[in-house]
């Protein structure tokens, strides 16, 4: 029995073993060859050149299980020919001795194991190499919104898409993008034919109006595909109306052409009722609601608050707008108010500039209060006191 750590050195390599002869007998196989489930593939094992006088006699193909125990394939003599376990599905390529290259057909799951390929020669030896078979299966890959149950939002995320790669061999990498603050749950069961399986990816999130109508990607990778497989999936989630009112540019007057409010709501799936009212009960006879839009006569001022409330299986939502009709005639001014606006503007400026004049007056008579007067006895001469006794006139 070969233990694991064996197998995996004999994976690596292609190596020839032990020799009767003075020569070394060198067989070449690939470490590792893949073929898809219900092909054909070649596995291929080749003996270099040997000298002269040596010769091959004999060529045997084994099978190693998962415990380890070896399974004869193939053999072939040089005169008695070849031998297989399994004619139908496994022959041998070529004619050519050194050549002993196998064709399988009709690949099976369990055909997935570690082969050899031994050439026996005289009088040179023996030289064995390993070849891993693997057998893949090209998954079928599809993509889909998945219909999410009509219930009042409970902020529990919900599958909203759903990945299948179906039958693959090993199970595919499924991965999704963007997430749109949503999750991945993959599972993996059997798939339809042994040794395959079906990878199941879903994508859930909580439903929102933001995630309605968005498009999300399923990306699966297999070692069977060329490129990635790209599937584009549009989101369809269903969430109760968000309400909005247009219409209003608060420069309504009265005497205007009737005006207009208009009750718009998103929702999925759409709204099934839309109803006006106001904030202190039932519409007053100036408005008059038609579906979405509510009709408001301007033959009077109003100053009131309207409320449009919308349906849809999922639950009501509303939206509230107050609107103020001014009266053009109560903005403007009496007469008799312009013209106490005009005398109170004049009383004003005649107050400042009394005030002003008054300043400058009164700076003006402060100074020359301050200005020497001269004296009534004519010019007068002062003299310096000397500091130590009294002066003398000089007059």
């Amino acid at each position: 029995m070969v233990s694991p750590p064996a197998l995996l050195a004999l994976l690596a390599l292609s190596w020839a073993t032990w020799g009767a002869g003075t020569g070394t007998v060198v067989v070449q196989a690939p470490a590792q060859v893949s073929g898809l489930l219900n092909g054909s593939l070649l596995l291929p094992c080749h003996l270099q050149p040997l000298e002269p006088n040596a010769q091959v006699t004999q060529v045997t193909w084994m099978r190693q299980d998962s415990e380890g125990g070896l399974h004869k394939v193939a053999v072939r003599h040089p005169t008695r020919g070849p031998s297989l376990a399994e004619p139908e599905r496994i022959r041998f390529a070529s004619a050519d001795l050194l050549d002993a290259s196998l064709r399988v057909s009709e690949l099976r799951a369990e055909d997935q194991a570690n082969y050899s390929c031994q050439f026996a020669t005289f009088p040179m030896g023996s030289g064995i190499a390993w070849t891993w078979l693997r057998v893949l299966a090209k998954p079928w890959n599809t993509a889909e919104a998945q219909e999410v149950p009509l219930r009042p939002s409970t902020r529990e995320p919900v599958p909203v898409a759903r990945c299948s790669s179906k039958g693959g061999r090993p199970p595919a990498k499924v991965t999704w993008s963007p997430f749109l603050n949503g999750s991945a749950n993959s599972t993996v069961e059997p798939g339809p034919l042994p040794g395959t399986y079906t990878v199941n990816s879903f994508f859930t999130l909580v439903p929102s109006s933001q995630a309605d109508g968005r498009n999300v990607t399923c990306r699966v990778e297999h070692e069977s595909q060329e490129e990635p497989a790209v599937l584009l999936v549009t989101l369809a989630v269903p969430y109760p109306p968000e309400v909005t009112i247009s219409g209003y540019d608060d420069n309504w007057y009265v005497g205007q052409d009737e005006v207009t409010l208009n009750c718009e709501a998103r929702s999925n799936p759409e709204p099934t009722d839309f109803a006006w009212n106001t904030t202190t009960g039932p519409l007053p006879s100036f408005a008059v609601a038609q579906g979405t839009q509510l009709l408001i006569s301007t033959n009077q001022a109003i100053n009131m608050t309207f409320i449009c409330r919308v349906t849809n299986a999922l639950g009501t939502s509303q939206k509230e707008q107050t609107i103020l009709v001014k009266d053009p005639e109560g903005s403007r001014l009496s007469p008799g108010a312009i013209i106490g606006i005009v005398v109170a503007t004049i009383a004003f400026v005649i107050l400042i500039v009394a005030g002003i004049l008054y300043f400058k007056l009164h700076r003006g008579r402060d100074g020359h209060r301050d200005r020497p007067r001269p004296s009534e006895n004519g010019d007068v001469t002062y003299a310096q006191v000397p500091l130590d006794g009294p002066a003398e006139s000089t007059r």
